[in-house]
């Protein structure tokens, strides 16, 4: 079963969460959000709102696993894992 990660709630709608995603193209690891597809490549830019609309980007992405984040700019900021069984 995949376990996915996030990284809090989002700065831009307050809605939903940011589930931590890798960019199959750069390699980079970003939070997305599942309400509003806001994206955000570091968590400095949470609290900044510097974030962008990831509709708006041509790229594919899976979510990212322990390791990758663990390498990333996200390995010192506070995520959640979250299982799909988790889910109601």
């Amino acid at each position: 079963m995949p376990r996915r990660y996030h990284a809090g709630s989002c700065s831009s709608c307050r809605q939903g969460r940011l589930f931590l995603f890798r960019n199959l193209v750069t390699d980079d690891i970003y939070a997305h959000c599942e309400e509003c597809e806001w994206g955000y490549l570091t968590p400095a830019d949470i609290d900044t709102k510097g974030g962008f609309l990831t509709l708006l980007e041509e790229f594919d992405a899976e979510y990212a696993w322990n390791d990758s984040i663990s390498r990333s700019v996200w390995a010192n900021y506070t995520v959640v894992a979250v299982d799909d069984l988790d889910e109601t």
